[in-house]
């Protein structure tokens, strides 16, 4: 086909007319979005008194997306730069929507219950975000994508990473430091006590960490011990007043700062270093001040005879002359030694001496018509419990609970005879070294026997020469001396 000069010409002219339009729908959109906040114009529907909010990004942008807030804007970090206009709005709606914009989750305190009154124009998302944390005194760290809001001293420690650590303890249980350490570990953190091992599995931030270790090591430190030495002894009531004026009744030197008092005794000075010159009874010489544990005077001494009655006091100085007189006393068949155990225990750690007898009573029940026999157990005995408490200057704070107790045949009731108990419960303070006494707790025996030869004693008036007639009483009280020793770890 042979196209005349005026014809293509004409197809010419088509094909640049095609062209310039193609060309002219490719350029004028660009030109379009040269124009100043052309290409994007963001905005916000007004949810909760915040007001639209505009935006010029100074590169290109998407389109706008809506938050949970109802917030249709997107600040995309520095690059943005917007204006917004809140007035007497939730304080914590404004953060989230400013954080939703950004493309950021969002952790804020609960304890935010501020609102919010401000206009900010032509600003960046950062520096909104330092403007409205430092007006309400709050705080704000970003890591991993959190935005994390609250006060100072809260968000100093939030955006640091959680550590784990073991704690082995030594001499305290686990379990019982968790309730210390809940000052130390923030709300993030956690004290999980292994028993099996006896360790701390401690979880939070480092320094919370570090600071609860050293709590740790000043708690988990060696107990001291104690030994606790108990005499408990049965004495005639001659002796036990005669040893009443024993105790600390030797001659020796006075200094003011060596007076000692505890209940049931008068402050005196302790005895000299060497042995006594003398005790009372054997013609020895006495301080001005004798030292009564119990004061109980015998007749023609320094006073009228007293009547011992529950008591408890302390001995100073070397126990060896108790030692001494308790022996002499056994051998004259004075007192008798029960027992004389000797314990050791942890500080503030109750320890238990028990000397008795513990004797089974059968006895039977009737169900239903069939008789069931079974044996039960009666326990008596000399039942003795020491706490001690360790003062910083050597003294021991001691809680003693003393109590004899014995069957009483004579009271049985279905086969089962009663108990007759005595106790005494007693806190005291002594010296390390020092003894301490309880007395009191009476045994009271009477029989009252007669003889008589039978149809003669029955004669009137003359009856008597052919009768014959014994009473007798014995009364054995229990003194229980105690000596708390320290042991040293040195």
């Amino acid at each position: 086909m042979i196209l005349r000069k005026s014809d293509r010409q004409k197809a010419g002219n088509r094909g640049y007319g095609l062209w310039a339009i193609g060309y002219g729908l490719w350029v004028l959109p660009i030109a379009y979005c040269l124009l100043p906040s052309a290409c994007f114009v963001a905005y916000a529907e007004t949810y909760n008194n915040i007001n639209p909010v505009r935006s010029q990004h100074t590169e290109a942008a998407s389109s706008p997306v809506e938050t949970s807030n109802g917030v249709k804007a997107r600040i995309e970090g520095d690059t943005t730069v917007f204006t917004m206009e809140v007035k007497d709005a939730e304080l914590k709606d404004v953060l989230r929507a400013l954080a939703k914009q950004n493309n950021l989750n969002i952790i804020v305190a609960d304890d935010i219950t501020a609102k919010a009154t401000f206009s900010l124009d032509k600003i960046t998302f950062k520096e909104a975000l330092e403007i409205i944390t430092k007006a309400n005194g709050l705080s704000y760290v970003i890591q991993n994508n959190v935005l994390w809001i609250g006060k100072k001293e809260d968000i100093s420690k939030a955006g640091e990473d959680i550590a784990i650590e073991i704690v082995q303890l030594n001499y305290t249980k686990a379990a019982d430091v968790v309730v210390q350490l809940k000052g130390v570990l923030s709300e993030r953190g956690s004290a999980i006590p292994d028993n099996r091992r006896n360790a701390l599995i401690l979880r939070d931030v480092k320094k919370n960490i570090e600071d609860a270790k050293l709590l740790i090591r000043s708690l988990d430190t060696r107990t001291m011990q104690v030994v606790i030495e108990a005499r408990i002894i049965e004495v005639q009531n001659n002796f036990a007043r005669d040893l009443g004026i024993q105790w600390g009744a030797a001659y020796g030197t006075t200094s003011k700062d060596n007076f000692s008092t505890g209940f049931g005794s008068t402050a005196t000075a302790p005895p000299s270093t060497l042995l006594p010159s003398g005790v009372v009874g054997s013609g020895g010489r006495f301080s001005s001040q004798p030292n009564y544990a119990v004061n109980l005077p015998a007749s023609g001494t320094v006073g009228p005879i007293g009547a011992l009655g529950l008591a408890f006091g302390k001995l100073t100085g070397d126990p060896l002359l108790l030692d001494i007189r308790i022996s002499a006393g056994e051998r004259n068949g004075q007192l008798k030694i029960v027992s004389q155990p000797k314990v050791t225990t942890l500080n503030n750690i109750a320890a238990t001496i028990h000397s008795g007898l513990n004797f089974k009573v059968r006895t039977s029940t009737v169900t239903t018509g069939t008789v069931t026999t079974s044996l039960q157990d009666i326990n008596t005995g000399i039942d003795l419990t020491v706490t001690p408490q360790i003062s910083a200057d050597d003294f021991i704070n001691l809680n003693i609970v003393a109590s004899k107790s014995e069957a009483d045949f004579a009271r049985s009731v279905d086969g089962i005879p009663g108990v007759s108990e005595k106790k005494a419960t007693t806190s005291v303070l002594v010296k390390d070294g020092e003894t301490t006494v309880i007395g009191g707790l009476y045994k009271s025996t009477a029989s009252d026997a007669d003889n008589s030869i039978p149809y003669l004693s029955k004669i009137p008036v003359l009856g008597w020469l052919f009768t014959s007639n014994s009473k007798t009483a014995d009364n054995e009280e229990l003194l229980v001396f105690i000596t708390p020793r320290i042991v040293r770890n040195d």
